[in-house]
């Protein structure tokens, strides 16, 4: 261990409430407001990360970062760390009285917190903050900034949203002028929604918007999402947002797809596990034929965000069947799923085309077929589902929505999940626990009750009633005209960088000054 990690972080704080408020760690949610609180609103006096950080940060020791909190209570997640590293023998503890005065001064603890404690706190953080933190010192910056880091705070936002999925990301899809379909409105606004209890009342406040000319693109599709990171593909370029980062990329265009469609290029987002990068796989037409008796003949190019080429690369084998125009295909296990598209195709599989980002292989998945009466794979609704694969179809038989669920790829398992009793379309969005799971059917949203078989008393809304608010609107929120619909997504937030690792911490300094100033 380096002499710079076994010296560690010393905060010195007056010895008030906070040393007797030991909490439990383990309820899950102990540094979400308490760790905002120790390092954002405390006054805070940085010294030091090394000699030649002196100009930017003039009040520095070498290899040493101290924090003096003048404040009567510490928080429940330092207090905890305390605790536990004074019984391991790991946390030095120095006494010291204060001056005396007319009145008794409490008396003061130095603690010495090794960097192992401020990467548990940090990693437990919101994004906002983290970013904030980039300013503080050239230390800080440098562990916010590594890759390991990001990854752990990521499995640690993972965690938090699998234990309490309440947190979502909207996108509104507008057009212009309701008579033109092709004119949709290029002002892309991110909402953070967090569910309560009572719908009826839900506000969704503004998280990032980015206004693109309104020449730059006309059709939008729907969005893919993977760790944090939106994909908009659009009917000129394909954009990549995190917008908990405040951080944005549009791809490179590509001159492979020889013929013009009236709607978007199927595209999918995913993680590539055998190297960790974050890679967009996008189905291209190889020739310009449109006759309607003639089979499509279809090409896959990938682009790797943050790759060293910075440019589209086409697969070495083409997908075995055409795809389907205009989706978003569904990430699972490393794996991009996407519908056939099955004109003029005399035996198309009943399954999914399967798109391996490790090795950019193709395969076929196949859908459930022992259903009686049979079913068109067109009908079924393909999603990722409480870690699983999903796929949900409306059965006019039964009249009830059917929910199967697989964790398999190659050879899946389908399994019967959820018997719904509703008589529209409508797919699961998350498990709310109790019983309970939140769904989705065009722009209404029910709470089920699945023990009851039954929606639950005033859990039934349009997305057109959240409220939409942006920090310069009242209380009443943002109206719109022309709304088709809402891209709905379960939302992780991350720190993964959409553009170079320099470009990025340009952009989160900038993005810093503008909140501060």
């Amino acid at each position: 261990m380096s002499e710079r990690r076994r010296r560690g972080h010393c905060i010195s704080a007056a010895d008030g409430e906070g040393v007797k408020r030991c909490t439990e760690v383990a309820s899950g949610n102990l540094f979400d407001i308490s760790c905002i609180s120790f390092l954002t609103k405390f006054p805070i006096k940085a010294k030091a990360v090394s000699g030649r950080d002196s100009k930017q940060f003039p009040d520095k020791k070498r290899d040493s970062l101290r924090i003096h909190l003048s404040i009567p209570t510490l928080t429940e997640a330092v207090s905890e760390f305390i605790s536990v590293y004074q019984r391991k023998g790991n946390l030095k503890v120095y006494q010291r009285k204060g001056k005396k005065k007319k009145r008794v001064l409490p008396q003061q603890q130095t603690f010495e917190l090794p960097d192992e404690i401020v990467w548990e706190i940090m990693i437990r953080l919101p994004v906002e903050s983290l970013a904030r933190f980039k300013t503080v010192s050239k230390a800080w910056l440098a562990i916010i900034s590594d890759p390991s880091f990001v990854r752990a705070h990521l499995q640690c936002s993972k965690q938090k949203q699998h234990r309490n999925p309440s947190h979502f990301l909207i996108n509104p899809k507008f057009l212009l002028e309701i008579s033109n379909a092709d004119a949709f409105s290029t002002n892309i606004q991110f909402y953070q929604w967090c569910l309560q209890e009572n719908m009826m009342r839900s506000t969704a406040t503004l998280l990032y918007g980015r206004h693109f000319p309104t020449s730059e693109f006309g059709r939008v599709s729907d969005m893919a999402h993977c760790d944090g990171l939106m994909l908009l593909p659009t009917d000129t370029k394909v954009y990549v947002f995190n917008p908990a980062t405040k951080d944005t990329i549009a791809l490179p265009e590509s001159q492979r797809n020889m013929m013009w469609h009236h709607r978007c290029l199927p595209v999918g987002l995913g993680l590539d596990t055998s190297t960790g990068k974050y890679k967009v796989a996008r189905s291209f037409y190889r020739s310009r034929c449109s006759d309607p008796v003639e089979i499509v003949a279809m090409g896959m190019e990938v682009f790797t965000i943050n790759g060293k080429h910075g440019s589209w690369r086409e697969t070495l084998v083409d997908p075995p069947y055409p795809i389907l125009s205009s989706q978003a295909a569904t990430h699972y296990k490393g794996c991009l799923f996407y519908s056939i598209d099955k004109n003029n195709l005399q035996r198309p599989p009943h399954g999914l085309v399967r798109f391996s980002l490790a090795d950019e292989t193709f395969g076929v998945t196949p859908l459930i077929t022992n259903i009686y009466p049979e079913v068109d794979h067109d009908d079924f609704f393909i999603s990722e589902f409480d870690g699983e694969l999903c796929c949900t179809y409306l059965c006019s038989h039964l009249q009830r929505v059917l929910v199967f669920t697989t964790r398999g790829v190659d050879h899946p398992k389908w399994s019967l999940r959820y018997l719904i009793n509703v008589q529209s379309h409508f797919y699961p969005l998350v498990p709310l626990g109790s019983g309970r799971i939140l769904l989705r059917g065009g722009n209404c949203l029910l709470g089920y009750n699945l023990e009851a078989s039954e929606i639950e008393v005033g859990e039934r809304f349009d997305m057109d009633e959240i409220r939409y608010l942006a920090p310069s609107q009242d209380t009443l929120g943002r109206a719109w005209e022309n709304v088709l619909w809402f891209d709905l997504i379960s939302y992780t937030e991350s720190l993964v960088p959409v553009t170079p690792k320099l470009l990025n911490h340009i952009d989160t300094s900038e993005a810093c000054s503008r909140q501060t100033s």
